[in-house]
């Protein structure tokens, strides 16, 4: 019996949750976080300011655009170009209603949208929308680029301990997997788990989403990562398959 540890928030383990019951595995979902609205500690009608430039609003992802968008005046909607950082991103921003102008073609990265050569060119004034302590990759690569950049943080994480049955459920795992889809919900988990559940985390296959989260496990000392295709369920789902398939999961 094969235990999958889904650490994503509650929305989105829920979904991937109902889909591994299906297929006869055992979720456990612990969200290590969820997220609440912030006032963006910087001014957006001064962070667009220089006449003449280019005006760039750079959502990170969908919860960047749902807590973000309510903050750009309306005067400014008009000059600006969307930018997203995924293709889940671009998708919520258009179901708004506004055109996403640069999205990498492939990739969910910022390093996938830094790439994009329309970023290079005659460089402006960019706000990335975001939440506290993270994003320094692209704000660094805008700025390598020649852009003005303003971070807006739109949005919060709010920490979430483990109850008492979602650890009892990994203790008592005769087999378990573990999905990781930030830096953030690794760390909660390291300091809020007791740790004979965290070392037998460390010593169970791991899922990832990033080379960044990959390293930043294995520095934990895990020694069974893979990479996910993408951050999506229905690629998460598949790659939880294929790592299960060479492990006999049932």
């Amino acid at each position: 019996m094969t235990h999958v540890l889904v650490t994503r928030p509650l929305e989105s383990s829920q979904q991937l949750a109902d889909q591994l019951d299906a297929l006869g595995l055992f979720p456990i979902v612990m969200p290590l976080y969820t997220f609440s609205a912030r006032a963006p500690s910087v001014g957006l009608d001064s962070a667009w300011s220089a006449p003449g430039s280019r005006y760039l609003a750079v959502f990170t992802s969908p919860r960047a655009v749902r807590f973000g968008l309510a903050h750009i005046p309306d005067d400014r909607l008009k000059d600006l170009e969307f930018a997203a950082v995924g293709s889940a991103t671009g998708a919520i921003l258009e179901s708004y209603g506004y055109p996403v102008h640069l999205q990498a073609a492939t990739g969910y990265t910022s390093e996938d949208l830094l790439r994009i050569p329309e970023l290079a060119a005659d460089p402006g004034d960019a706000v990335i929308f975001c939440a506290p302590g993270g994003r320094e990759t692209l704000a660094n690569g805008l700025k390598d680029l020649g852009w003005h950049v303003s971070n807006a943080m739109v949005y919060e994480r709010v920490p979430l301990f483990p109850a008492t049955e979602q650890i009892d459920a990994i203790a008592n795992a005769d087999e378990l997997m573990s999905i990781w889809t930030s830096v953030s919900a690794l760390e909660l988990a390291r300091e809020r788990l007791p740790g004979d559940a965290w070392e037998k985390i460390l010593n169970s296959p791991a899922l990832v989403i990033s080379a960044r989260i990959q390293h930043h496990l294995q520095q934990l000392g895990a020694t069974r990562v893979e990479r996910a295709g993408s951050p999506g369920n229905t690629e998460l789902l598949q790659s939880i398959l294929r790592l299960g398939g060479r492990q006999n999961i049932t």
